[in-house]
């Protein structure tokens, strides 16, 4: 049997949806929901006709999933490829939940270090600093600096997945996620640390005296250190940022 090819169009509808992963979260499936829905339409076409075969091809994807939401658009590819070789009967259709589980709870952890812990403290960062000179360039900062990156592993991604599981594997194994994650948690440790500087550098230039502000400079290098230092014994830098803020808030109120 030949399975139907995947139309454009369910394609990028399926692509679409992977933005609604969480949608429908809950605590018996967490993403399973989401997931489904998401790969519903390339159901549609691979099962046309065989609606006995499409509720079990459902019901496969409505079991428990659960990772960190970009990095599922690599499943999600993957298991679209894999249901189109099930539907041809070229492949074991339970491959496909073994599949899922294996990636899953790897790919959640490495996406939460990397969007999470380096790369929405890095853009938050330099979004702060830029918010000083205006609040909107704040936000564009923010924004772009995350967006960016979060779409474009969005995208390769589910590209890869769509080729297959030996091509998702090969693409998350050269994207070096490890490596850029550690770059990201530099970069928002030194943009912190500018942070602390420049908003402590605009207070006196503002009207403090030279004694005030010769403190607050001070304040804010032993900021930096301080940041430095914890970082470096593995705490999450955007729980270090917020703490550091908090200090330097205390510090310019008194």
């Amino acid at each position: 049997m030949t399975a139907p090819a995947l139309s454009a169009a369910a394609r990028r509808a399926v692509w679409r949806r992977q933005f609604l992963l969480q949608g429908c979260w809950n605590y018996e499936g967490m993403q399973n929901v989401g997931f489904a829905y998401a790969i519903l339409p390339a159901l549609r076409e691979f099962y046309a006709g065989r609606p006995e075969d499409a509720l079990k091809a459902v019901k496969r994807h409505l079991e428990f999933f659960n990772t960190q939401p970009a990095m599922g658009a690599v499943i999600l590819g993957a298991a679209v490829r894999l249901e189109e070789r099930a539907s041809a009967g070229d492949a074991d259709a339970r491959s496909i939940g073994t599949f899922k589980v294996g990636l899953m709870g790897s790919l959640g952890a490495i996406g939460d270090a990397f969007f999470w812990g380096a790369l929405r403290p890095m853009a938050s960062a330099a979004g702060a600093i830029l918010a000083l000179l205006h609040p909107l360039a704040g936000i564009v900062a923010l924004l772009a600096l995350y967006n960016a990156t979060h779409l474009l592993v969005r995208y390769r991604g589910f590209a890869a997945g769509m080729q297959g599981q030996e091509r998702a594997v090969a693409w998350l194994r050269a994207a070096g996620m490890s490596v850029k994650t550690e770059d990201r948690k530099l970069a928002a440790a030194v943009l912190g640390g500018a942070y602390a500087g420049v908003y402590a550098g605009r207070h006196a230039v503002l009207g403090m005296d030279a004694l005030h502000a010769t403190v607050l400079f001070a304040a804010a290098v032993g900021l930096v250190r301080l940041y430095t230092a914890l970082f470096r014994k593995g705490v999450s830098p955007s729980e270090i940022l917020a703490f550091l803020l908090l200090i330097g808030g205390f510090i310019l109120w008194d």
